[in-house]
């Protein structure tokens, strides 16, 4: 990709509040004209699935395929019901942002559900019951050492929670000795009251680290990796708080399988069985760490053949790849290939992802902890054709 020059800086502030004031105008429109091209490559494929539109948007915007459905859904809103406020986004009156959400704020948005809840009290009691079945735990890892657990209840059981959480968490703070700030006692008394145990500490756990050896033996820094295996919260830790894990008290009964990543690339694996089990589905997850799609970094939660077993497809390390749900429903999708690329068991893995509009894009599993990762290229497949790799 060829560089261009960058233009100068404004030399004032009032220059730079008029510039940002237009160039927020630009892209309000760039917006609205991606709305209308993303309605377009709807109606050009009627018998796609949203779930494949959205996809197809997502591989164009760099985007997760969920948040692609969305905008999908959204530019259809937009264009088909909400033409004012499309034209609002062209002229720059208001972001993308607002226009995906035009009620605005929170109020409005809790007299809009009043309103509902007026003109169709069947309705309403009918997506309260689906919001309840639909409810689900998740977690997301941060950047600091910590998680974040999402539990999405009707809110009676959430106030519940809350209220005995709190209640608790009140008497505990009046203690004579307490220390900890009343939030820090709410965030032990959830751990203790989940694991069933006053110290979170005795409850045995099944860790996955990929260490490299020179980490292990503290002749490196080289920050390890934690990989979930059951859709929990991955990513790296510091070497230290490894060796920490790797040597911790035969007490806290914590199996931690160790994979020492002291070549360039992981061992593969091969399998007689049509499905991805035993140490192989381990091998997998390990490699792979999160969902192989371009921009999703799902938590894996199957373990795919990329060539399917009914094409001929082996069960191996080579063929294999982990996916969220989503995506492999997706990958069965009419028109949506991938297909693995590298040579050998010693090559970084790679799989190209081809989409019914004919967008490529190629994905390539993390190296293990150890060795810098590669700088992200582009390659021109075709003229005027350049896919984006790393």
């Amino acid at each position: 990709m060829c560089e261009t020059d960058v233009d100068p800086l404004p030399g004032t502030p009032g220059e730079c509040v008029a510039a940002l004031e237009e160039l927020e105008a630009l892209k309000a429109h760039l917006a609205a004209r991606q709305v209308r091209i993303t309605a377009h490559l709807d109606d050009l494929q009627p018998d796609a699935s949203d779930r494949s539109v959205g996809a197809q948007v997502a591989l164009a915007r760099h985007e997760s395929p969920h948040r692609g459905t969305r905008l999908r859904a959204m530019a259809c809103t937009l264009v088909d019901d909400l033409p004012h406020v499309l034209a609002a986004l062209e002229q720059g009156l208001i972001n993308e942002h607002r226009a995906g959400t035009p009620l605005g704020d929170r109020a409005l948005r809790l007299a809009a559900q009043r309103i509902a809840m007026r003109l169709d009290d069947r309705a309403a009691v009918k997506r309260r019951e689906r919001a309840h079945r639909n409810r689900h735990v998740t977690s997301q890892r941060r950047d600091d050492g910590t998680t974040q657990i999402t539990a999405t209840l009707p809110e009676v059981h959430a106030a519940a929670i809350m209220q005995s959480l709190h209640t608790r968490a009140a008497t505990e703070k009046n203690l004579d000795g307490e220390e900890r700030s009343f939030s820090q006692v709410v965030a032990d008394l959830f751990v203790a009251r989940l694991t069933g145990q006053v110290t979170a500490t005795a409850v045995p756990v099944a860790l996955n680290l990929v260490v490299s050896a020179e980490a292990l033996l503290g002749d490196s820094d080289e920050p390890a990796e934690l990989v979930p295996m059951h859709g929990g919260a991955g990513g790296p830790i510091p070497a230290s708080v490894a060796r920490q894990l790797l040597t911790c008290s035969p007490d806290t009964s914590t199996r931690i399988r160790r994979l020492f990543a002291d070549t360039e690339h992981l061992v593969a694996m091969e399998s007689t069985s049509r499905t991805f089990d035993g140490l192989l589905r381990q091998f997998v997850t390990l490699r792979d760490r999160t969902c192989r799609t371009p921009w999703c970094n799902a938590a894996i939660r199957q373990h795919d053949h990329i060539t399917p077993d009914h094409a001929g497809g082996p069960t191996s390390a080579t063929n294999g790849q982990g996916l969220c749900t989503a995506c492999n429903q997706l990958k069965e999708e009419p028109d949506w290939t991938h297909t693995a690329l590298h040579r050998d068991d010693l090559d970084p893995h790679h799989v190209q992802v081809t989409s019914p509009a004919g967008q490529t894009t190629r994905t390539r599993a993390p190296d293990p902890p150890g060795l810098a990762p590669p700088a992200p290229t582009w390659i021109e497949e075709s003229p005027g054709h350049w896919v984006l790799t790393a």
